[in-house]
């Protein structure tokens, strides 16, 4: 059966830190959430701290997930830190890496309809279950944004030419990428080039299974904020 492996990428915050946040939003939460929605299922947890896990609130989940402590200091070298342990993992090939900033929120069924899509559709590239807001209230950026649509049987999955940090691949297919990936500086950068170059797509969850939380930018249609505050262990 295939397994998905979840790489959390942390660093000593807490609270809101330093960015637009939406009023609800809190980094603790936003774990406790995660753990909420992989219960049962067949994920595993890695986290990959920048700096020292006993130092930092998420160390009182040491139960649900194995550490990794890396030295990284800016947002680059914790990038390849990330990278570095996906790659030293021993899985199946097929199994699925899920590579994951530590500011978004899920959805309670994401892990069912992630392994829905990858049975239902093969060669898939990359996935993110982030559906960007900025595709519908920055219009004048996509005029000439043009989406397949994938269906399976239990939701909407639309091409898109890039995401954020966060997204799901084969292992397979994060070795054969990770060169590109270590190396190409930016998101977009990083995607067009993937694109360019390797013929690689993303594949968008539509509505979202997850959102990044930044004011402004959440996947619409869901109430995150209730979402997020029925989250406890």
């Amino acid at each position: 059966m295939r397994k998905i492996h979840i790489f959390y990428s942390h660093y000593n915050v807490e609270g809101k830190g330093l960015k637009f946040r939406p009023h609800w939003f809190d980094y603790e939460k936003c774990f406790i959430n995660l753990l909420n929605t992989v219960q049962n299922k067949n994920v595993d947890i890695h986290v990959v701290m920048d700096g020292k896990i006993d130092t930092n609130w998420i160390s009182k989940y040491k139960q649900y997930y194995t550490p990794h402590e890396i030295v990284g200091g800016n947002i680059t070298d914790v990038t390849l830190g990330v990278y570095n342990t996906v790659k030293n993992l021993e899985c199946d090939k097929s199994d699925l890496v899920y590579i994951l900033e530590n500011d978004y929120v899920h959805v309670d069924n994401w892990v069912d309809k992630i392994l829905d899509l990858f049975k239902t559709f093969d060669g898939l590239n990359y996935v993110s279950l982030y559906d960007h807001n900025d595709k519908y209230t920055w219009m004048h950026l996509y005029e000439n944004l043009v989406s397949k649509i994938f269906v399976t049987n239990t939701h909407h999955w639309r091409t898109v030419p890039n995401t954020c940090g966060s997204y799901i691949c084969t292992k397979e297919l994060f070795l054969e990428d990770y060169d590109v990936q270590t190396t190409v500086i930016g998101d977009a950068n990083k995607w067009l080039h993937l694109e360019q170059t390797k013929g690689r797509f993303m594949l968008s969850a539509l509505p979202g299974l997850s959102t990044h939380c930044m004011d402004t930018l959440l996947s619409p249609t869901i109430d995150w904020e209730n979402i997020i505050n029925k989250t406890k262990l």
